[in-house]
């Protein structure tokens, strides 16, 4: 049984691993364009971007960790979708990214790009180090770099309710007419689902490091790491929330939750602000990336054979840095398809797992294909990229398209299919086993 203080950290290192770039500017962009309908924008983020991401862990700790997540596909292909998921949310999109963004909120403004390969490579040691002892992540991320982040941004909080930069502002047409369905798809776009997925592997992982073997006691700690996650993720959002909310005074038109926060904290602490955001910033960055290389180092030295984990570490954050540096646009160009389009995939995957006993496998693949292929079609139209005339015939005859959601409706009937379809011949299988 573990101690209430190792549960808080725990639940502490669970957050932290959350807690990325995207995290902190999306909600601040939300309530300065939410204004007066905050309340229903934010019940409609939370659902999806805190909710959503908690009901994965749940689903993780259900099916007893998160490779079982695909033991219903064949092996060859579910080897290939974790290996796809951990690199686009590792050296390929999220951590040079988090690299960049670091970089953007703590040099940059003083010297521009000049020093950005040395920041990379001081972000990739520090992260180097943390990941390699993966047994002492709880006390790491938990006992030591959270608690600190935490207090930064609680301080941020605090000057938002007791000092607010201005009145509300002007609800923008977005949020005017259906302020919870804008809410519901922003939060969405946040794809912490399919960091969940991932994340599972290191909370798993942490729980038995810290003794505890019972698959039972396993899946009840990470109920515990998930409710903890979603109460502390959802405070952040709405205090950064309420920040762009109140910003009307703050005499800039923003563009971003990022120019927001700096306007809002160069008000309140003057130059000392530029350094309390970038500290932010940076800690969330660096807690984000040991998280992610952790898990996917997890991956694939259990995963592949001739790979240690120690070599796994060292290649994520050495190929993360040289993205960071060399080609980052040009590869979010390509990888930020595939993240949209593999979310709605491990969605399925999480309500799937539960169910695989009643589904035969032909059944498990029909409603992963119709997830991919819907999903698909929802990254074309996130992107722009949707022609013109598939565009009108999808707007006119799928649900939910509007609200890049358009794979549910066809994954739950594929799914529903399926469990008909399967029922007779798992009763089969089940009387000839009897």
């Amino acid at each position: 049984m573990l101690s209430a203080r190792n549960i808080a950290a725990l639940g502490f290192m669970t957050f932290a691993m959350y807690l990325g770039a995207g995290n902190l500017i999306f909600p601040p962009f939300l309530g300065y364009q939410a204004g007066d309908n905050f309340l229903s924008g934010m019940v409609g983020f939370l659902l999806t971007g805190v909710g959503l991401p908690a009901l994965a862990l749940v689903m993780v700790a259900l099916v007893n960790g998160s490779d079982n997540l695909t033991a219903a596909l064949p092996r060859k292909l579910a080897t290939s979708f974790w290996v796809m998921v951990f690199i686009v949310i590792g050296p390929a999109f999220i951590i040079p990214r988090a690299i960049t963004v670091a970089y953007q909120f703590t040099f940059a403004p003083f010297v521009g790009d000049s020093v950005l390969p040395l920041f990379s490579a001081a972000f990739c040691f520090a992260a180097i180090l943390f990941s390699l002892y993966p047994g002492k992540l709880v006390d790491t991320l938990g006992k030591w770099l959270t608690p600190v982040l935490i207090i930064m941004l609680s301080t941020l909080a605090i000057f938002a309710v007791v000092y607010p930069s201005g009145d509300v502002m002007t609800t923008a047409a977005a949020y005017k007419d259906n302020a919870l369905a804008e809410g519901l798809t922003q939060g969405y776009m946040t794809m912490d689902a399919l960091g969940s997925i991932g994340f599972g592997w290191v909370i798993f992982r942490a729980i038995q490091g810290m003794g505890v073997k019972e698959p039972k006691a396993v899946a009840k700690y990470t109920f515990y790491a998930a409710a903890m996650y979603a109460v502390a993720m959802a405070l952040v959002y709405i205090a950064l929330a309420y920040i762009g909310s109140t910003s009307a005074d703050l005499g800039s038109e923003f563009t971003n939750g990022g120019e927001i926060l700096t306007a809002f904290t160069t008000l309140h602490f003057g130059v000392y602000g530029t350094v309390l955001l970038g500290s932010v910033m940076v800690l969330a960055c660096l807690t984000t990336a040991i998280g992610v290389t952790t898990a996917g180092s997890e991956f694939y030295s259990r995963t592949f054979t001739p790979v240690s984990y120690k070599a796994s570490v060292w290649a994520t954050m050495i190929l993360s840095g040289l993205v960071a540096n060399v080609g980052l646009d040009q590869l979010l160009a390509i990888t930020l398809p595939v993240v949209v389009a593999l979310h709605p995939i491990a969605i399925v995957l999480l309500f799937v797992a539960p169910l695989r006993k009643r589904l035969t496998q032909g059944a498990v693949l029909m409603t992963v294909a119709t997830a991919a292929a819907f999903g698909g079609l929802d990254a074309l139209h996130i992107l722009g990229k949707t022609p013109a005339a598939l565009e009108s015939f999808c707007d006119q005859v799928l649900p939910l398209y509007g609200f890049y959601a358009s794979w549910i409706v066809p994954a739950v009937m594929a799914l529903v299919v399926g469990l008909m379809y399967s029922a007779p011949k798992v009763k089969a299988q089940q009387a000839a086993l009897a």
